[in-house]
């Protein structure tokens, strides 16, 4: 199973890495002004990273959709690659054998190595809200020069006591507190 979801991980990961290099590559000739920005499902920028500053810190946030059904999880990746020449340190979850966070499955969400919220229209925080989470040991681990970190996580649209879908309407997914999705919860 874990192995399985590792495969995964990594499989979007890589589709990720070359959507972004198509991206990149991707130039106009025209001389027509820019026409506004459409939605995507993958953000990209240098944001700080824990202990890994902004200036060497590349992070890459895709998304499943942006348009929810009911019964439908949004799913959330993300990579974050250190650029810099110094190793620096984020928080990960203890693997559970000495001497520390080794793991290389991170998350996203509460609990995660990178959080993530939903808000409303009035920006106010839907999900996960304040609720207490019980979470596992977290400690720091190292990102390399020039390693990445590969991380992902869900949501099932329940409010944050887990008894019910959020209202349907428009919504925006906001990643590590600087990436931002709008999200449309649609009624069917």
């Amino acid at each position: 199973m874990r192995r399985a979801r590792s495969l995964a991980v990594a499989t979007l990961a890589l589709g990720l890495l070359v959507a972004l290099a198509a991206s990149a590559g991707a130039t106009s000739h025209h001389k027509n002004p820019p026409t506004p920005a459409k939605p995507t499902l993958i953000e990209q920028g240098h944001v700080t990273f824990w202990e890994c500053p902004s200036k060497t810190t590349a992070v890459l946030i895709g998304v499943s959709t942006l348009t929810l059904h009911p019964g439908q999880a949004l799913h959330i990746n993300f990579i974050v690659r250190n650029e810099g020449t110094k190793a620096c340190n984020y928080v990960a979850p203890y693997a559970g054998v000495a001497p520390g966070p080794t793991t290389s499955a991170l998350q996203v969400g509460p609990c995660g190595s990178m959080g993530f919220e939903i808000e409303n229209a009035r920006h106010h925080d839907i999900w996960p809200g304040v609720a207490t989470y019980n979470c596992p040991a977290l400690g720091f681990a190292q990102l390399a020069p020039n390693g990445t970190a590969l991380g992902s996580g869900s949501w099932s649209q329940t409010l944050p006591s887990g008894t019910g879908r959020v209202p349907v309407g428009h919504d925006t997914l906001v990643v590590g507190g600087h990436f931002s999705f709008p999200i449309t919860i649609a009624a069917h």
